[in-house]
């Protein structure tokens, strides 16, 4: 591994002392997690387009009734 120094809020350090503490853990361990999300999370502008495409289904007028129904469908529509 390699050494770094992060600068974090006091308040986001006190939350991860305490999400460490509750998971048995370290804080490092917890930082590396969220590293390891934004490295696979799909940041592109086309990923985000995607997701604010379907910010507007179910609209009154549009013709769309079984949004709340049928949302994962929707979702996964979008985003292929």
């Amino acid at each position: 591994m390699i050494r770094t120094q992060i600068q974090l809020e006091p308040l986001q350090y006190e939350r991860l002392k305490a999400l460490a503490a509750r998971r048995s853990t370290s804080v490092a361990h917890l930082v590396r997690e969220g590293v390891d999300h934004v490295l696979t999370v799909d940041h592109s502008d086309a990923a985000w387009e995607r997701l604010l495409s379907t910010s507007g289904i179910g609209r009154a007028g549009d013709g769309v009734t079984d949004v709340s129904a049928e949302h994962d469908r929707y979702l996964a529509d979008a985003f292929g």
